[in-house]
Parts: structure tokens; C-alpha cells; sequence
């Protein structure tokens, strides 16, 4: 079984988060466990201690488990082995965090609202909990279709760790899946030319693919502008990848994996 932690809130990214992990449990033995951490006000802040301070952080945990009681029942009929969610008091990501290492979970689900402008990607992945993360962690924008799935490599991708990673999460799930070499063309910048570099990390990829049962429907390299490649991964219900080498604000592969509209998968 696959232990997944899927954050939630009483809001739409998160419905459509879970609805998403569902279909995962679906295709997949899966284990869900959903967690809300309810925290401070803007200015953190949270008033006195001992006895007020209980009072004030149950008044905070009753209501949230109203609300997300809701949220579950919500999904429970297409999902019925939803158990009781975590529900906390206190800094987010630090109690996700904790939680994702006291409960050896295999991958973490958070829904996120599609943005066409990659600052908010960029704020996503540089987070604490991101960077410090145990396990993949995957982002849902968009409820959509679970047949197609997609590897997406580039010069800096370590292709071994992506597809080792989305081998042991889903490698025996009905999902038919394509391999991508893309080379971005930075702005103001010649596309880059098609070299042996690509169709050989291409060649070791299906190979490797191979060796864990796997044969992608389709494999090939692409090249363009962010945008254009972007656009050309719509039918995807999911995209893995990984996101060593690309940290800056300007990199035009991260500005590749905030445009994909499905579900993230960051190895």
C-alpha cells in the first residue's frame, strides 16, 4: 500500500485534490490519510497560555472539523476508504512536516489553484516544506483524466530518480504512459539544436523503463519556448519530473511545470 498525505482546507483546490487522490486509490493500492492544520491569524496571533490558550485552540479545532468534515463527506462516496482526517492547531508546514515523518508516507497531495504566472509555482517549491519534504510530493490544479501519463526529462533532470520514482509509486497502474526530452528555448534566445545528448538520456530512459516492466507508448524530443510545450501537455492527467538544477526565478523549465493544468509530480 502507498501511504499519501493529502492536505486539505475547506476550499476548491483542495476538493480537487482529493477527489484526485482518489482516483489514484482507485487505480493503485493506496492508503489515504487526509491532515488540516488550522493556524494563527495573519500576525500568529494566538492569545495567552495555559487554560485560555486551550480554549482558544479547541474553538479553532471545532470549527475546522466542521468544515472539513463536510469536505470529506463530500468525497466519501467515491472514495470510501477515507478515514478520519488530522486535524491540528499550529504552524502548517512545520505539522505537515512532522507528520510526513512519523507516518513514513510514500507521497504527499496538495491541491493548488492554476496560476498563469510562475511566481507562485516558484514561492510553492522554495517553501519549507518542500525543500524538506521525506517523500514526492505532488501538485493538483485540475481534476482531469488518469489514462495518460507523462516523464518529463531535460538536460539537468535526473531521469534515474524520476522514473524509479513514478515506477515504485504507479508502475501497476493502467496508465499509458509517454516519455518527453524537452529543450527550452530561454528568452531572446535560438531554440537549441537537437543533439545526441537528448536522444541518448531518451535511449538510456526506455531502457531503464524497460527493465521495470514499463514501455512508453511514445518517446521523443521536443523543442520551443515554455509556453508552446506547455500548451502541448493538456492531455496529460499527470507529468513527473524533477526540479534539481532549477531553482531560479527565471529558469524556463520551472516555467514549463507551472504551466501543466493536470497534476504534478515532483520526484
Amino acid at each position: 500500500m502507498i501511504k499519501t498525505l493529502v492536505s486539505v482546507d475547506a476550499d476548491l483546490p483542495s476538493s480537487i485534490a482529493l477527489r484526485y487522490a482518489c482516483q489514484l486509490a482507485n487505480l493503485v493500492g493506496m492508503e489515504l490519510q487526509t491532515i488540516h492544520v488550522e493556524e494563527a491569524d495573519d500576525e500568529g496571533y494566538s492569545p495567552g497560555t495555559g487554560w485560555v490558550r486551550r480554549t482558544w485552540e479547541q474553538g479553532l479545532l471545532e470549527t475546522a472539523e466542521g468544515e472539513i468534515a463536510q469536505l470529506i463527506r463530500a468525497e466519501r462516496h467515491s472514495c470510501p476508504s477515507l478515514v478520519p482526517p488530522k486535524i491540528l492547531v499550529g504552524d502548517r508546514e512545520g505539522q505537515v512536516l512532522h507528520e510526513l515523518d512519523r507516518g513514513a508516507y510514500d507521497l504527499f497531495i496538495e491541491g493548488v489553484l492554476y496560476s498563469f504566472s510562475s511566481s507562485s509555482f516558484y514561492k510553492k517549491i522554495h517553501s519549507r516544506l518542500f525543500k524538506q519534504a521525506p517523500c514526492p510530493l505532488m501538485l493538483v490544479s485540475n481534476l482531469v483524466d488518469l489514462k495518460k501519463g507523462l516523464l518529463l526529462l531535460e538536460q539537468s533532470v535526473d531521469f534515474h530518480r524520476v522514473i524509479s520514482t513514478f515506477s515504485r509509486l504507479f508502475g501497476q497502474a493502467e496508465i499509458k504512459l509517454d516519455l518527453l526530452y524537452c529543450q527550452l528555448q530561454a528568452p531572446h534566445e535560438p531554440i537549441p539544436e537537437k543533439g545526441q545528448d537528448s536522444e541518448a538520456t531518451l535511449q538510456a530512459a526506455r531502457e531503464m523503463l524497460a527493465g521495470h516492466g514499463l514501455e512508453p507508448s511514445e518517446s521523443r524530443v521536443v523543442d520551443g519556448p515554455p509556453k508552446k510545450i506547455g500548451e502541448s501537455l493538456r492531455d496529460y492527467g499527470l507529468v513527473a519530473s524533477s526540479i534539481e538544477g532549477h531553482t531560479g526565478k527565471k529558469s524556463p523549465f520551472l516555467e514549463l511545470l507551472s504551466d501543466v493544468q493536470s497534476a504534478v509530480l515532483l520526484c
